[in-house]
């Protein structure tokens, strides 16, 4: 079964290329994953007939006994489990004489291996045309194989005018007012404090007005997954994209009005993509990267473009590695319209984000369809044909004002905008407020269970438009942080102001 599912992915991957040589992304067996997986799978049947946003609510906290490690210290023990069984799992194809006797497999990296992605237990390389062909039965132990993408920069979709409606809010950003950020400030005093977000975009400028000081690591990725510098003083952004999507996570009022949903939280950058885009395999290292250093939400406001139902498993590991270390992973949904979507943006794993306007109206462009995974290396046969829909929410994401450049501010619209405002969202939900420091339990949880508690807090509290339950357009509903948090406190997860 498992030879036959590689030698049709090998047989699309050399159809869809003439190249001589292909950059590809094979996965190891990840048994560390599988009853995340297992349990995820089983209740996504359940999600299908549920038409209110609240019945996928956590059931109220039962506390147990206290973490008296910090968040941080927990999340380096998951990742060093995951490491070393992701390790496990790449081991036999690095080793694998095929694989060595393949000039351009063995010249991968320095070490003339294979490029590991350790936590997802999966390597890239580039391989002859002839030697992939091969490859189902001289490498038993590849359970799937995937091409390394290139994927674009996401489109500068700035408007020619702004709505009124907009202008008129002269002291905050609209989408702070719509998602109940602005709510929340007041009624918990939580800003994202203590919260790190890591932001894999096409870069940042640490230096604007807004953002100085916010941004605590950055790291440059090359094609090849390579970190090529490192720190802030080489942070840049060749685009700006990155820097008004960070703007939207942890902006300040420099404009004089505020912008970030989460003004007190905390930045980690990774450039994956160039002018040019970037690869699966950049994007994928700066995920890993970002588990690495302890964040708390990781953004994906990136994506390639997908007209099929069907979805690659090529994130579907490293999501996972991030939601097994606690992480939830917040990826837009993409910009091409109706019965289109994103990849990673439409892994099942990831929570996505289409876009709405100040009118509660889901913007043309916003992506979202019925999804299917029919093979996956990942999810047990049992659950599969796994079918679920994307996008899981909305948000603000037309006409969006943000930084831009090192000094300016300016309006973009997109997924790209949307997917911020959820992870600033994230951010309220995981803040260290003072009522927090006297004991939190959304802060002392594990793991999957951790991120799985953001994710539902976030969807189960969204306010339902559009069809009733999740639809295409809307998800399950519009972002409402403010309703989020009130029930996290109702639930015992945060303690009240």
């Amino acid at each position: 079964m498992e030879k036959r599912k590689v030698r049709a992915q090998v047989e699309r991957l050399l159809d869809e290329s003439g190249d001589t040589t292909l950059s590809i992304i094979v996965q190891g067996r990840t048994p560390h994953l599988s009853s995340a997986v297992a349990n995820a799978a089983a209740s996504a049947a359940r999600t299908r007939s549920i038409s209110a946003a609240s019945d996928l609510l956590p059931e109220a906290y039962r506390r147990g006994a206290v973490r008296r490690s910090s968040q941080i210290e927990r999340t380096a023990s998951a990742v060093a489990s995951l490491k070393s069984a992701g390790i496990t799992a790449i081991e036999p194809i690095q080793k694998g004489t095929f694989i060595n006797s393949s000039r351009l497999a063995r010249r991968a990296d320095q070490r003339g291996k294979p490029r590991p992605l350790a936590l997802a237990g999966a390597a890239a390389m580039e391989i002859h045309r002839d030697d992939l062909a091969k490859l189902p039965v001289e490498l038993p132990e590849a359970l799937a194989v995937f091409a390394n993408r290139r994927v674009p920069v996401p489109p500068k979709m700035k408007p020619r005018s702004v709505n009124q409606a907009i202008v008129g809010r002269s002291t905050h950003a609209w989408g702070l007012e719509s998602s109940g950020a602005l709510a929340t400030w007041g009624a918990f005093e939580a800003r994202g404090q203590g919260t790190r977000v890591a932001v894999l975009d096409t870069g940042v400028e640490p230096d604007h007005s807004d953002l100085h000081g916010k941004v605590l690591q950055f790291a440059e990725f090359d094609e090849q997954g390579n970190i090529v510098k490192k720190g802030i003083k080489h942070a840049r952004d060749v685009d700006g994209h990155g820097t008004h999507v960070c703007g939207t996570i942890a902006g300040g009022r420099e404009s004089g009005r505020w912008i970030g949903m989460a003004p007190e939280a905390k930045l980690l950058v990774g450039k994956v993509l160039g002018r040019n885009g970037g690869t699966d395999e950049q994007i994928l290292q700066g995920i890993e990267w970002a588990i690495r250093s302890s964040a708390g939400v990781i953004n994906l406001s990136l994506g390639g473009l997908s007209f099929e139902p069907g979805v690659l498993d090529t994130y579907t590991s490293m999501v996972l590695a991030a939601r097994q270390a606690g992480i939830p992973v917040i990826a837009a949904i993409g910009n091409d319209g109706h019965q289109t979507s994103g990849n990673p943006g439409n892994d099942f794993f990831a929570l996505a984000v289409g876009a709405h306007d100040v009118t509660d109206r889901v913007a043309a462009f916003s992506g979202g369809r019925t999804q299917i995974v029919r093979q996956s290396d990942v999810i047990p046969d049992r659950d599969l044909p796994l079918i679920f829909s994307k996008p899981d929410l909305a948000a603000p994401g037309v006409e969006v004002l943000s930084c831009a450049g090192k000094t300016k501010w300016d309006y973009a619209s997109g997924t790209s905008m949307a997917c911020p405002h959820v992870a600033g969202a994230a951010a309220l939900l995981l803040s260290r407020t003072p009522a927090a420091r006297g004991g939190a339990p959304l802060l002392e949880l594990d793991g999957w269970e951790r991120s799985e508690r953001v994710i539902q807090l976030l969807v189960g509290s969204v306010v339902d438009l559009g069809e009733n339950g999740q639809d295409h357009r809307f998800g399950h509903g519009r972002l409402c942080v403010l309703r989020a948090y009130s029930k996290a406190v109702e639930l015992g997860y945060l303690p009240g102001a």
